[in-house]
């Protein structure tokens, strides 16, 4: 006669299952506390030996030994390479490179200089007058062109160096690079990816395959089509309907200050360009360092770290679904009544 399973066997298949649906337990457990892909972060100073010009950088690398596209970054006014911290976390999460650049003549020292200028003035108006010169100085078409120049050493660097520190340089692909910034960096995205200036002077540098400007403006009293419409690169203009406005500006006003921040991404052709328009939000918002609490910063900080990583991801890493993240809208999510996502 057949005899079935003993009480012996199925107790022991009881405890069998126990234990597997531990180690499970402990194995979710252990995975859900490993931290995230290790970020290795470079500092260093680099010299432009043709223009005797010292330039501090931050290298940010994925964990990885793949190739992977870059992204170089370059602060506003008075930054360095601090700048974009927050920003450059979701890209290197996204899977890029990132360089923060800092740009001397139009760095930190500015204001430094501006502070001690205005100290040394005889009165307020003098102090005034002195600290708006030094800003002038600092935010000119000479340190624009600095600017540009900066980044494209930069970037012919990046691809002739192994390596820097415990930054394993071999593993950007400087064939697929991008460029970012924010205010007078957002001037030097526009001059990269081909705005012409006056008797059509250019700085364009083909290598940059894709430029994200944050707080970008038109820099020309001319035709918008003569300086904008021969950018051909996908092109990402984030700004708001407070960028940089006093809240005390009437409406016709902030309506044409706004309209001169999109105006650059308006007069661009169509292919893969985008804007994204926030309703509120100041213009250090967009420096991508400070998040304000109770103010719409955090909101902001949310959703451009989504756009920008999608945008990234679709014209560097060639990926369908983050070209269709930004096409469907697929931010409406994170987008508040009055916020806008144009493609064109």
């Amino acid at each position: 006669m057949a005899n079935g399973p003993s009480p012996w066997h199925k107790s022991h298949r009881e405890d069998f299952t126990i234990i597997i649906r531990h180690v499970l337990t402990a194995a979710i457990a252990l995975l859900a506390a490993v931290p995230a892909a290790a970020v290795t972060t470079c500092d260093a100073v680099w010299r432009d030996p043709v223009r005797g010009r010292d330039l501090p950088l931050r290298i940010r690398l994925p964990d990885g030994r793949g190739k992977v596209p870059v992204v170089l970054w370059s602060p506003g006014l008075g930054g360095d390479t601090s700048g974009g911290a927050d920003w450059a976390t979701a890209w290197v999460e996204r899977g890029l490179a990132v360089v923060h650049l800092e740009h001397p003549g139009s760095n930190a020292l500015v204001y430094k200089e501006a502070a001690a200028a205005v100290a040394a003035a005889p009165d307020a108006e003098a102090g005034r007058k002195a600290r708006e010169a030094r800003i002038r100085q600092a935010a000119n078409g000479a340190q624009l062109a600095a600017r540009v120049r900066d980044a494209g050493f930069v970037l012919g660097r990046l691809g002739a160096m192994g390596q820097e520190g415990a930054c394993n340089l071999a593993r950007i692909d400087t064939a697929r690079a991008g460029i970012a910034g924010h205010s007078m960096g957002a001037w030097v995205v526009q001059a990269v990816a081909g705005q012409r200036f006056a008797n059509g002077f250019s700085m364009e540098d083909s290598r940059f395959r894709a430029g994200l400007a944050l707080s970008g403006v038109a820099l020309t009293a001319g035709s918008l089509g003569a300086a904008f419409g021969r950018i051909g690169i996908p092109y990402f203009a984030i700004t708001s309907t407070a960028d940089g406005l006093p809240l005390s500006l009437d409406p016709q006003k902030r309506a044409g200050a706004v309209a001169e921040r999109i105006a650059p991404w308006r007069a661009m052709p169509p292919g893969e360009k985008y804007l994204l328009l926030f309703e509120g939000g100041d213009h250090m918002a967009f420096a991508g360092n400070r998040v304000r609490p109770g103010t719409p910063d955090a909101r902001i900080h949310a959703a451009v770290r989504a756009a920008s990583a999608a945008f990234w991801g679709a014209t560097l890493l060639g990926d369908a679904k983050d070209a269709a993240f930004l096409k469907r809208q697929g931010l409406g999510g994170l987008l508040a009544a009055g916020d806008r996502l144009e493609a064109k």
